[in-house]
């Protein structure tokens, strides 16, 4: 176990040079408008800072180096760097206080005609201090030569180590005959119920390992029931069963294994239970046949382990030639230390974002969307662009840091999760950078006064180490499954005490009614809350939360809004149940430039003006009466001429009496992405959409289309790569012409019943890989089971074994 040492401070310049980002952003006016008395002190102490930035870029490795020595516990061989560092970073807490204050002033007062002087004294007084800090790095010396060149072949190493993580292109010897003894055990293997467990071994990742099997069509078509459940990062062998019935049955308070045969029943038909362990200490908790307990010196030879825990057969899979001792070390504490040193190794940006991916638990799916704007609020973005968050996640996971977990029909990443050997990793530098707190990760809450960041998992009573914070808190996080009711006081505690929040997501918590001191946190630019009972947003809400990039209540329903609105000029990303947004005032307010997401809007405020005042939205989903709403909307989406993604539910009150006529809608040619759901449309709607320049993924979702025959006319659809035809229940025929669909590579059918036959230019598209089939009809089941091209096209019919 790596743990911070001591009382030192973060071991790297990370928040020294987020907060000379930071004061970028100041001078930019981006918080609040500075003034004039401020800006030159401003001005003269972010130039210094500058300067030292610069210089530090220089100490690369010999920065990495103390941080790896300090991993290790090595007495540090430069003193003089460790003593500059410490300095660096208590005047990166000293400077961040002295613009909080400074923000908070300025922001409690109203008023930029002045600058309190005793905040001048103290920008001044920093200017002298990082003069002096500049003064002394002048004098420091690089670390030996040889270090250097080593530390250069550990970063050549730690380079590469990521790679041997995927699966996907593995090159370990005899990963295959692994894989068949894996399958053979679980396939194979005796009647009775038993778990089969997998430890970490070189070059083995036990997780995406068991992945591979769980995800295989053997797995699959041999099991009729089978479930993937994420357990905690540290979990204990008489904890991994009750995460099981803890994920089935939530409300369950019996003890584990007084009921463990009701949820998993041994009726001798060859069920399974696969594990992955991340702790190899664990194993010491088993038991030979024979009763001996397993020791960290063995060296297991012979294929897997058989062996016992509280009555439950196992099969162990160790797959190393050296004892379990040597291989904690070996697959867990060095991969540790590479991983770190691959971190170090960042460019500057990528740091940030990797830094801050503690914050969620491990092995969570992230979504993306959430994770790009928390980046974007938190600072780490500089153009605040939502291309720019996508393209450095990209970067993390070719490096090994993130896996991909879910990809949205067109190909972008919807989920990812940190790689489970990289947690650890990533939590040593997190802690000792100082970047993030949380309850879980330090109990003691050694590092908790100095960190801006602090997020809480599942318990609200984490919520009272709050309590002993400075109000300079800048992120407050809480994940949770369940939809607790918060308390009040801890809400009034946030916002009375920490005024310079910047990102507030209270997860599924529930708020009983709009809590009216929300307006105390003026800074935000990221606000997530759980609101059921709101139904209105007040003047006041957008009078003091001009700052606001990211609005997400998913669970309100807003049918008004006030005028004030169209005010945020900041915001980007605006997530509601369903929200009504005001007609645009009058001349006092612009166009809202920067807004490029909103989900759901109602279709009654679609006007011509209204749409045409965001003229950069790219991805818009309106959920309403759309049959009613048929004249306005058919005219006014052609303003959204930026418009990349569009998703159209219907929700009319007498739906099988639908007036939705594509062929009056006027879509916007930018249109790449493009569902609709419960339109019960009369027409075929092919001839009306295929006809957009652009168009990559169509999905007719449930209730779309009600009538039997669809006509793709030659050469239409010229961009399409997906297609999703989902419960046309009646459809009986579907033809398509020369040349359409040139570029499908992915259909989905779900269900097909009356579908006789596919198109024959269907097969013509020498692009198609993927085709899933729900439920054919007989004759069309035959003619999919014998075609000869059935594994280029990758067709898959389902349920399976039908």
């Amino acid at each position: 176990m790596l743990e911070q040492q001591g009382s030192d401070r973060g071991d790297m310049d990370i928040n020294f040079r987020l907060f000379s980002e930071r004061l970028r952003r100041v001078l930019a006016g981006e918080e609040v408008a500075l003034p004039d008395a401020a800006k030159q002190p401003i001005q003269n102490l972010h130039a210094e800072i500058e300067v030292v930035t610069s210089w530090l870029r220089d100490f690369e490795y010999d920065m990495s180096w103390l941080l790896l020595q300090k991993i290790a516990e090595d007495e540090n061989d430069n003193p003089d760097l460790r003593t500059v560092m410490d300095e660096i970073n208590c005047f990166t807490y000293e400077s961040e206080k002295v613009i909080d204050t400074f923000i908070s002033s300025i922001t409690q007062q109203k008023s930029q005609s002045g600058c309190r002087e005793d905040i001048c004294d103290a920008l001044q007084g920093l200017q002298s201090k990082i003069i002096d800090i500049k003064q002394r790095m002048q004098q420091l010396e690089h670390i030996d030569s040889r270090i250097i060149n080593e530390l250069k072949s550990i970063k050549a190493q730690a380079g590469n180590f990521p790679a041997s993580l995927s699966f996907k292109n593995r090159d370990t010897v005899g990963l295959d005959d692994r894989m068949e003894e894996l399958l053979d055990l679980l396939i194979e293997g005796p009647p009775q119920l038993s778990a089969v467990t997998i430890l970490d071994s070189i070059g083995l990742d036990k997780t995406a390992f068991a992945a591979e099997a769980y995800s295989g069509n053997y797995v699959k078509h041999y099991f009729d029931c089978h479930a993937w459940v994420q357990e905690p990062y540290t979990c204990y062998a008489d904890q991994i069963l009750d995460i099981i019935i803890k994920f089935l049955m939530p409300s369950s308070s019996i003890e584990v294994w007084d009921i463990i045969r009701e949820i998993l029943p041994d009726n001798q038909n060859g069920s399974r239970v696969l594990i992955t362990l991340a702790k190899i200490d664990t194993v010491t908790l088993f038991q030979f046949e024979n009763g001996q307990n397993i020791r960290l010196d063995l060296v297991p030879t012979g294929g897997p382990l058989r062996v016992t825990y509280q009555g439950w057969p196992f099969h162990i899979l160790y797959h190393g030639s050296i004892s379990l001792e040597e291989n904690k070390r070996e697959a867990i504490a060095k991969p540790i230390f590479l991983q770190s040193v691959a971190y170090c190794m960042l460019p500057f940006p990528l740091k940030l974002c990797c830094l801050y991916l503690p914050v969620f638990p491990a092995h969570l799916e992230i979504s993306t969307r959430q994770l790009y704007q928390l980046w974007i609020a938190e600072g780490f973005i500089p153009d605040n662009s939502e291309a720019t968050a996508e393209k450095y996640l990209e970067q993390l996971i070719n490096r090994g840091f993130v896996e991909v977990k879910k990809r949205r029909a067109g190909g972008t990443i919807n989920t990812c999760s940190i790689r489970s050997r990289c947690w650890p990793s990533l939590l040593v530098v997190t802690l000792n950078a100082e970047f993030v707190f949380s309850p879980i990760l330090d109990p003691k809450g050694e590092s908790r006064k100095n960190v801006k960041r602090f997020f809480a998992l599942e318990q609200q009573s984490d919520f009272a180490y709050l309590d002993d914070y400075y109000p300079h808190l800048h992120s407050l996080l809480y994940f949770t499954s369940e939809s607790d009711h918060l308390d009040h006081i801890d809400w009034q505690k946030i916002c009375e005490m920490y005024k310079l929040l910047r990102v507030l997501d209270l997860g599924s918590l529930v708020l009983n009614q709009y809590p009216s001191e929300i307006e105390n946190l003026s800074l935000l630019r990221y606000l997530k809350l759980n609101i059921p009972s709101l139904k209105s947003l007040p003047l006041s809400f957008f009078n003091y939360l001009l700052n606001l990039y990211t609005l997400d209540m998913p669970f309100s329903y807003i049918d008004h809004t006030a005028d004030e609105f169209w005010k945020m000029k900041k915001l980007r990303h605006l997530n509601f149940g369903s929200i009504t947004l005001p007609a645009h005032p009058g001349n006092y307010c612009g166009s809202l430039e920067n807004l490029n997401f909103i989900s759901a809007l109602y279709p009654c405020c679609c006007t011509k003006d209204l749409l045409g005042r965001l003229p950069n939205l790219r991805n818009l989903r309106i959920q309403g009466d759309l049959s009613y709403n048929q004249s306005l909307l058919s005219k006014s989406l052609c303003r959204l001429s930026c418009l990349e993604s569009l998703k159209l539910a219907n929700e009319s009150k007498m739906p099988r009496l639908s007036k939705i006529i594509l062929a009056e809608y006027v879509f916007p040619h930018s249109l790449t992405h493009l569902s609709f759901s419960n339109t019960d449309l009369m027409d075929d709607p092919m001839p009306a959409l295929e006809k957009l320049p652009l168009l990559q993924v169509l999905k007719l979702k449930q209730n779309s289309y009600s009538g039997r025959k669809l006509t793709c006319g030659s050469d239409g659809f010229p961009r399409l790569k997906v297609l999703h035809l989902k419960s046309m229940l009646w459809l009986e025929e579907w033809t398509m012409g020369t040349g359409a669909m040139p570029k499908l590579e992915c259909l989905i059918i779900n269900p097909c019943a009356y579908l006789k036959k596919m198109p024959e230019q269907l097969w013509c598209i020498k692009s198609l890989n993927n085709f899933n089939c729900w439920w054919p009809q007989p004759e069309l089941r035959q003619k999919l089971r014998e075609f000869e091209d059935k594994e280029q096209c990758g067709i898959q019919l389902y349920p399976y074994g039908i």
